[in-house]
């Protein structure tokens, strides 16, 4: 079959390719340095976005041009071609992205590059969706304009709105043109093919592959004081790929055509419609999976000798609990990152329940619970943070602390020293008594760290042991879970894991960075100084109450710095 043979992509059809088509979709490569175009905004206004009364708060310094990540690509391309699944086969070819240090998310733009092997999984990728839907009959016809027109005329109206949702802008005149010179190459490309059919098959493999698909494009230029103000269409990409990983849909693509994105409070309100679609829903669970680190949950391996009430599943039902407590907590409850930190309520199915000491029937569905609030608030005494931080009999103070200070607090551990041995037996002590004692001598290289730092937040988990189970005793002797961590400079004494999740829920900077992290993901960036006065307000904002989950985030993709750009890298 002919599309058998595009996917292989000969090196005669290969060099054909390069010569006709990449002039096209690559004129725009350039925007790449920061050198596109600068049309006016729709309805020539300057854009939306006024400075706050105080000033503070504005844009930091970001790329003109974010790479879409393989996700976004695969989200991207089942709304452009209307499929009925993204295509997450072709996009699980595609070479995976480097992991950034210091960054969490995988959407760091400035990591996002397109190498030659990228390059070549893009055009096979192209070439391979196109074939499927041009030789389709009804995929085609949901892609095609309602038009009695034929030919060429037809072919012009496809490019005109098949453009506007693949560069997620309406097209200049000259781009229109252009495309159509490549649609008439159809016959030429496709000789098996009607020529109609073979030309919007050209048009397609053009369009996935054009810089303004393949990138998240910002042309704006204008600048207004200490800010570039975003057209409407910008704006609408920054919220559909921030909110949805994918492009805007046809309400939003109508916002930015009326100009309703100029305002705050158009903004808004696309924000929060958009925010009650199921798309979001993925994004929530996507960035708690990567804050809360689910994906270690995956190596959750208890010895089945020591916790005989436990499978090899224990992971995989640690995660799933995980992800329905928090889309429970974002959006059936409406709740506040105090939530997060605090609820006892949680599902469990029956494996799970035996874990918890849940008395009655479970079975393997997950059922909503209310765990004993004497042993268990929020998601740091959840199964998934405790056994995931653990080895296979005992509880991992050392790990569970660092994962509260850098994922709660926002206070980076250094590395450890090399050469580390490992802890000691027990020889009849309780685990913290090994732990201190190994990572506590006066003078060592490990003491400052772990006495200041480390330890006094992870001691207060002692009262879970390596599979989540709650334990009063730990090798004969009665647990100790009391500490004096030191959070946002202040040393606080709690008891246990309770105590704690208070005192974090407590504090404005743990709130802080919880919004740090969203402003991060959000962006495709990491935390710059321009950020500091919007965290800090909705810090504030967070810890007293007033903000839940879905308010903060719609307070940071209608700030000055979501809809403005930094005009570093104006020519």
């Amino acid at each position: 079959m002919r599309t058998q043979r595009l996917s292989r992509e000969p090196a005669a059809r290969g060099r054909w390719w390069r010569s006709v088509v990449l002039g096209l979709v690559l004129s725009g490569a350039a925007g790449c340095e920061g050198t596109l175009s600068n049309p006016e905004g729709p309805g020539g206004g300057p854009g939306p976005g006024t400075p706050t009364p105080t000033g503070t708060e504005k844009p930091a310094p970001s790329v003109r041009m974010a790479r879409l990540t393989h996700v976004q690509w695969a989200n991207s391309v089942q709304e452009l071609l209307r499929l009925e699944a993204p295509p997450t086969a072709l996009a699980g070819t595609f070479r995976a992205d480097p992991a950034q240090s210091g960054f969490l998310f995988d959407n760091h733009a400035r990591a996002l590059a397109v190498d030659e092997a990228l390059w070549g999984a893009y055009q096979r990728a192209a070439a391979e969706l196109a074939g499927q839907v041009t030789t389709d009959a009804t995929r085609l016809s949901r892609l095609l304009p309602s038009s009695s027109a034929t030919g060429e005329a037809r072919a012009r109206a496809f490019v005109e709105s098949f453009g506007l949702r693949a560069h997620r802008r309406p097209l200049t005149p000259e781009e229109v043109e252009s495309y159509l010179g490549l649609y008439r190459k159809g016959p030429q490309a496709y000789a098996d093919m009607p020529a109609f059919e073979g030309g919007i098959r050209l048009l397609i493999e053009a369009f996935l592959q054009s810089p303004h698909f393949l990138y998240r494009v910002e042309r704006s230029t204008k600048a207004v004081k200490d800010r570039v103000p975003l057209d409407d269409f910008e704006v609408a990409s920054r919220l559909s790929y921030g909110l949805w990983s994918a492009m805007p849909d046809e309400a939003l693509f109508a916002a930015a055509r009326e100009g309703t994105l100029h305002s705050r409070e158009g903004v808004a309100t696309q924000a929060r419609r958009m925010l009650q679609d199921a798309r979001s829903s993925k994004v929530v669970e996507a960035f708690h999976r990567t804050l809360f680190d689910v994906p270690r949950y995956a190596a959750i391996r208890p010895s089945l000798t020591r916790y005989p009430q436990v499978s090899e599943r224990l992971g995989e039902y640690a995660a799933r609990e995980t992800t329905l407590f928090v889309q429970d907590v974002v959006f059936s409850r409406k709740g506040g990152y105090r939530d997060l930190l605090t609820s006892p309520a949680s599902f469990v199915n029956d494996e799970l329940a035996r874990v918890y000491g849940l008395s009655g029937t479970f079975t393997a569905d997950f059922v909503p619970v209310t765990l004993n609030a004497r042993e268990r608030k929020g998601v740091l005494t959840q199964v998934g943070f405790l056994a995931s931080h653990a080895t296979s009999v005992d509880p991992d103070p050392i790990h569970r602390g660092v994962f509260v200070s850098e994922r709660i607090i926002c206070r980076k551990i250094g590395a450890p020293p090399a050469n580390i041995p490992p802890l000691p037996a027990p020889q009849g002590r309780t685990n913290r008594e090994v732990v201190a004692s190994h990572t506590e001598v006066p003078g060592s290289a490990c003491a400052n760290c772990h006495s200041n730092l480390i330890n006094p937040l992870g001691f207060p988990f002692e009262n879970f042991d390596a599979i989540g189970g709650y334990r009063t005793t730990d090798n004969g002797h009665p647990v100790d879970a009391s500490a004096s961590p030191t959070i946002n400079g202040a040393t606080v004494r709690v008891r246990d894991a309770l105590d704690l999740a208070d005192a974090l829920a407590a504090d404005e900077a743990v709130h802080a960075c919880y919004a740090q992290h969203w402003v991060e993901y959000l962006h495709g960036r990491p935390l710059a100084h321009e950020d500091g006065p919007l965290v800090e307000r909705l810090g504030k904002l967070s810890k007293e109450g007033s903000l839940s989950i879905v308010d903060l985030v719609v307070e940071v993709v209608t700030s000055e710095g979501f809809v403005n750009r930094h005009p570093e890298e104006l020519p």
